[in-house]
């Protein structure tokens, strides 16, 4: 089978560089147009099933992929956007400077420390695993699931069975991840990372480093 990451469009807060996490952020107009053009790419690509984090961004761009295809998104909380506390609705560098030592202790090692106030990476991991593994037991083909960049980071790995080292993957906004992911060996493969061809951009590999 075949899963189609999706990461969501485009919002106010993400123009303006701020940290959206649990806030529950609408796609903007440039965002709803990128929604539109992605649903239009993805009718190549037939599912069974789309399912999205609860938030607005996130299934604001799965009703238009769902709609496409005459289905009914699918609401999962597993695939939420990772909680950052206090953090959210600033910038990185309004963090670093209200937040030195939590910020410097997070930058650092990410997996020891959390935002302030936040989700803590191994329990996000874990919620991941859990909706995956109940996304994986309930497909009857291949499916779409739409989420947030450090959500689809973390189901990317579940699904290649691969540890993350520091930012080694990124999943760029407005983008289409494809990962064919074989049920009886639990195996997953990379097919293309950060689709952005529906957007006038070819297929690129640059989210690795």
């Amino acid at each position: 089978m075949k899963l189609y990451l999706i990461r969501h469009r485009q919002t106010l807060w993400n123009s303006e560089g701020k940290i959206q996490g649990k806030t529950d952020i609408p796609l903007n107009e440039a965002g709803l147009l990128q929604a539109e053009l992605l649903a239009e790419a993805m009718e190549r690509y037939p599912v069974t099933a789309v399912y999205a984090s609860p938030l607005k961004r996130a299934y604001q761009t799965a009703e238009c992929v769902a709609g496409r295809q005459g289905l009914s998104v699918i609401a999962e909380e597993g695939l939420r956007e990772v909680d950052f506390g206090f953090w959210e609705g600033m910038t990185w560098s309004e963090i670093e400077e209200r937040y030195p030592e939590d910020f410097a202790l997070w930058d650092k090692n990410p997996a020891e420390h959390a935002p302030t106030g936040g989700e803590r990476r191994e329990d996000c991991q874990a919620r991941i695993s859990k909706a995956m593994e109940r996304i994986i037991g309930e497909a009857r083909g291949d499916v779409a699931l739409v989420a947030h960049g450090g959500i689809l980071v973390f189901a990317v790995l579940w699904l290649i069975r691969k540890r993350q080292e520091k930012n080694e993957i990124i999943v760029k906004n407005a983008s289409i991840t494809t990962v064919e992911y074989d049920r009886k060996t639990g195996e997953g493969r990379l097919l293309c990372l950060n689709d952005v061809s529906h957007l006038g951009k070819s297929c690129s590999d640059d989210g690795i480093k």
